[in-house]
């Protein structure tokens, strides 16, 4: 599994652009069956899960799990098999 840890990151542009670049990142890396985990923090991201939805959707992944752990949103991503 693949693990993206973005949750003390500084970014001065658009965070939504910043999702879009990880996401699209993480499906041209992963290979199809493979799994991803996206640890942000949700202050800086306050995003509902419709959002990711979106984002992996657009993005050819799957929202295999969802959480909110205190103030950090974790995310699974599954590359499916085609």
């Amino acid at each position: 599994m693949i693990v993206e840890d973005h949750r003390y990151i500084s970014c001065g542009g658009d965070p939504f652009n910043y999702l879009r670049s990880v996401f699209k990142a993480l499906s041209i890396d992963m290979d199809q069956g493979q799994e991803a985990k996206i640890m942000i923090m949700t202050e800086k991201f306050p995003y509902e899960r419709r959002i990711f939805e979106s984002l992996a959707t657009t993005t050819k992944l799957e929202i295999h799990e969802f959480k909110k752990i205190n103030d950090e949103t974790h995310i699974i991503v599954l590359k499916p098999m085609r």
